[in-house]
């Protein structure tokens, strides 16, 4: 059995991009609904009935209303991936609940996600 950090590289078969919110306001002050580009990666997408769901999040309240895990491999220190953000693959958007740096080894991120529309975020 793999240790629970590895991640093969054939499971990585989504390529995904992984949004923050703009710091941008409009002249009054108001935020204005951006997405600025973090990090372009490989992933593995799949529903919360998963495995790596469970080990992962079992006991996170901010997971509990998860519909997707994303994994992928960490990016390293100078990137911060954070709950609020969102994750677009294609047409899909998905804003992060949760963050597992699993067993804090720096090889493999684990994302509790929400399905959204581009829209409502």
């Amino acid at each position: 059995m793999a240790e629970p950090w590895v991640i093969a590289a054939g499971e990585l078969r989504h390529k995904i991009q992984i949004q923050k919110p703009s710091a941008t306001r409009d002249d009054g002050g108001e935020p204005i609904p951006i997405w600025d580009l973090l990090l372009e990666t490989r992933a593995k997408i799949e529903n919360t009935n998963s495995r790596t769901f469970r080990e992962s999040f079992s006991a996170n309240a901010l997971s509990s209303t998860s519909t997707d895990v994303i994994t992928i491999r960490w990016p390293g220190a100078a990137v911060t991936i954070a709950p609020g953000m969102r994750v677009q693959f294609g047409d899909n958007f998905f804003l992060i609940q949760a963050v597992d740096n699993v067993l804090r080894r720096n090889r493999k991120v684990v994302l509790a996600c929400i399905g959204v529309d581009s829209d409502s975020n």
